[in-house]
């Protein structure tokens, strides 16, 4: 399945009402007023661990998330409403399982869906108004992608050098712009090649070639041709495992053969960021 809506992932009870100011205390309490065998206490207890406890993230100043998810089929996530004003008022938050959803999915789409939602619920959010949110066909219609692609997420391809262009250029192109990397595409910007600093190392370094060959020598004279690639339609956890294996900064993205920009680990690293799964030391 490639895409969920929002609506089927929200658990009924739609929204419930704490007795706590702290939405982990009431869980962990047992007094979140839910049926008992409730999806979230299944994951409460399978994010219990001694001295930690699940990161409340906020979305908003009267919104945010506490986050009982650790991995696609497992957890959920808990939509946390905190009323304004200075009367002591039971804090109110709606219940959210989010199933089979990995973790680039829910920081890259089910995230800002959910900003979305606390923007509608506005500062002061209450049960109605909540509950009319999520009623409302606007919410219960949104799509949430469940399977993060390359295409989802890779940089696109802004510099790019063919065959013929001179070792000197790509060495001045490397500099200006702070890069290791540079592809070499044929005229359809077919993927030919990458030049890296090595390469260019290699080439240009006294002892390696003399000045007159060092300055008719051309991208095609130093290139690397055997280059691993992916499509863009592949799945971002199977690229990463592929730059992870081969212990690459970056890999060349294609699509029907021709290049369209690149993954590199630093893309991987925020798609696969803990933002909506992570654990901190329990306080207080």
């Amino acid at each position: 399945m490639g895409s969920v809506k929002l609506g089927q992932l929200v658990a009924e009870p739609r929204v419930v009402a704490g007795t706590e100011t702290g939405a982990w205390d009431c869980l962990a309490s047992g007094t979140l007023p839910l049926p008992e065998g409730h999806a979230v206490f299944s994951a409460a207890g399978r994010a219990s661990r001694p001295g930690y406890a699940p990161k409340s993230v906020s979305l908003t100043a009267r919104v945010g998330l506490l986050n009982l998810g650790d991995s696609p089929g497992e957890g959920g996530l808990l939509l946390l409403l905190h009323p304004g004003g200075a009367a002591r008022r039971p804090a109110h938050w709606g219940t959210w399982v989010v199933w089979s959803l990995s973790r680039p999915a829910v920081n890259l789409f089910l995230g800002p869906a959910l900003i979305g939602v606390s923007a509608a619920a506005g500062d002061d959010p209450d049960h109605e108004k909540l509950l009319r949110i999520m009623d409302s066909r606007l919410f219960s219609d949104m799509e949430i992608r469940t399977l993060v692609r390359v295409e989802d997420v890779f940089r696109r391809l802004t510099y790019r050098i063919y065959p013929d262009t001179p070792v000197s250029e790509v060495q001045h192109l490397m500099m200006r712009r702070g890069i290791s990397f540079v592809p070499v595409v044929g005229a359809e910007h077919e993927m030919l090649g990458v030049i890296g600093v090595h390469e260019v190392l290699a080439h240009t370094l006294p002892g390696g070639h003399g000045p007159a060959e060092r300055s008719r020598a051309v991208a095609r004279d130093i290139m690397k041709r055997s280059v691993l690639c992916v499509s863009e339609h592949e799945s971002l956890a199977e690229a990463s495992r592929a730059i992870i294996g081969r212990d690459v900064a970056q890999l060349p993205v294609v699509r029907e053969g021709k290049l369209v920009g690149f993954l590199d680990r630093e893309t991987v690293l925020r798609a696969f960021a803990d933002t909506l799964v992570a654990a901190s030391p329990a306080t207080g």
